[in-house]
């Protein structure tokens, strides 16, 4: 019986994470949610995330240049295999119902495109990277330019 099901789970999860996928920018790409974001970054970086993401893409860069045909374990993540050695900067975090959490990121050298990461908390302070998104809409110009301030430097990682 269960059998029978899985196949109509299947096909229903893209649309479920595109669906999730809207919702998270919707919440984080209105002009309300920014202004709190961007005040937001020293406790988003008082937290453990911004690390745990630096951790896990240098794993995924390890993986990479010691086997270049390994295949990884996070969904989606041999689409974004330029993104992982460059700088990032986390711009807005939001809890997810499945455990662990969203965190938004933008990449240094293409401020404009934004990536939705999901990141498992798999022990205390640990978080495993699970899954990467690039947004369908681009970050706002007002805060491209916020992030392309000096004062934004030490959050780049």
């Amino acid at each position: 019986m269960a059998g029978r099901y899985s196949s109509v789970i299947k096909g229903r999860q893209p649309l479920f994470y595109r669906i999730l996928t809207f919702l998270v920018v919707w919440l984080v790409f209105c002009s309300t949610a920014f202004s709190i974001r961007v005040g937001g970054l020293q406790e988003i970086y008082e937290t453990p995330i911004p690390a745990e993401i630096r951790r896990n893409f240098n794993r995924i860069l390890q993986i990479r240049t010691a086997s270049p045909e390994a295949t990884l374990t996070v969904l989606n993540g041999e689409k974004f295999l330029d993104i992982y050695a460059k700088k990032f900067l986390v711009v807005g975090m939001e809890p997810n119902e499945f455990g662990g959490v969203w965190a938004v990121i933008a990449i240094e050298g293409n401020l404009k495109d934004a990536f939705l990461l999901w990141l498992y908390d798999v022990d205390r302070d640990e978080y495993d990277l699970r899954n990467v998104e690039k947004l369908p809409d681009h970050l706002e110009e007002e805060l491209v330019r916020k992030l392309r301030d000096p004062a934004y430097r030490k959050y780049w990682l």
